[in-house]
């Protein structure tokens, strides 16, 4: 676990156009120990996250965004991270009409552009010498992450850590998981009828009223969605993951739990091999597996629900850190960890 003494944390507001986002930036203890190995961006995944990678909005509190982000600066790196935009997240909004410009799929990207910027800035007013700059994405936010390293902000970043990063599309990751999660006797309806609901989004159509019926997943969840949420879907989905992947210039560290029922060690897997076959791969890319963690990096006890292994409050995997640490500074030296 870390110690609370091993860091220093200095909440801030991220200020977006329309909104303001509740961050915080988290800088080892130790002033005297040079500058950090590396600053680190630590980009939220879907759904409505708090600075800390708590879930209010459906009473879910795993805390992983703080607990990777204490890790890190115990290990000597400075972390800035921030909220998600939604209910409970603590996020305000301070003008309504570039407030719904910005509630999309590229407002993400625009979002975590500016938090490049904020992090650079909390750093010089902190008095923190410039370091490595590795942007970390979890989950949909490796996809973000993903994002920012192939715009005209490449330069910019070192480094690219993708946490849980998905290898297809959201929807493509629904049908996954409805596929797991549903008992064998309604699965074959259950993914027909989520299927109908994909192609709806995907060609801008209504999806029909029937399909809202069933339960509060898959298909259901699609139909009962604003009209905001289905084209946040679609635009999402477009996105292919694996095309910006062999654009990547940076090195990369791809990290996967193998106890993830959100986004499988497959995805993680599609990554590594693609990342890796790129020129000069073996130099760029690594490949992180725990066997044991869950979608959110924790060691959960056995028997545990899909929701209560997602909001299990248990620190972060110590691997995980003690991964990305051996990672940046292999960045630094040129020696794989």
């Amino acid at each position: 676990m870390s110690d609370a003494t091993s860091y220093v944390e200095h909440p801030c507001t991220l200020a977006v156009p329309g909104w303001e986002i509740p961050a915080a930036l988290t800088l080892p203890s130790q002033s005297d120990a040079g500058a950090p190995p590396s600053a680190i961006l630590l980009v939220p995944g879907s759904l409505f996250s708090d600075v800390n990678g708590d879930y209010p909005a459906w009473n879910s509190f795993p805390h992983v965004y703080a607990h990777l982000a204490h890790q890190l600066a115990a290990r000597g790196h400075a972390v800035y991270r921030f909220a998600k935009l939604g209910p409970g997240t603590g996020s305000v909004t301070t003008d309504t009409t570039e407030a719904a410009k910005i509630r999309t799929w590229d407002g993400r990207f625009t979002i975590a552009t500016a938090a490049l910027d904020a992090m650079r800035r909390e750093l010089a007013a902190h008095g923190v010498p410039t370091t490595e700059t590795i942007v970390a994405g979890h989950s949909e936010g490796a996809v973000v992450a993903s994002r920012l390293a192939v715009s005209e902000r490449a330069s910019d970043l070192d480094g690219v850590v993708l946490l849980a990063g998905p290898s297809v599309g959201i929807l493509g990751i629904m049908r996954e998981q409805v596929s797991v999660m549903t008992p064998p006797d309604q699965r074959d309806d259950a993914i027909r009828r989520l299927d109908i609901a994909i192609e709806c989004i995907r060609r801008h159509e209504p999806i029909p009223p029937e399909l809202a019926t069933a339960a509060p997943m898959g298909a259901s969840a699609l139909a009962s969605m604003p009209d905001e949420g289905r084209r946040y879907m679609h635009e999402v989905d477009a996105t292919d993951p694996k095309e910006l992947a062999t654009r990547m210039t940076q090195p990369v560290l791809v990290v996967q739990g193998g106890n993830d029922g959100s986004v499988p060690r497959h995805h993680g897997e599609t990554l590594r091999d693609i990342l890796l076959a790129r020129n000069n791969a073996s130099a760029r890319t690594e490949y992180l597996f725990v066997p044991e963690a869950t979608h959110m990096f924790k060691l959960v006890p056995a028997g545990l629900s899909g929701p209560e292994m997602f909001g299990y409050p248990g620190e972060t995997d110590p691997r995980v850190a003690d991964g990305i640490d051996g990672w940046i500074r292999g960045i630094k030296t040129g020696v794989s960890p």
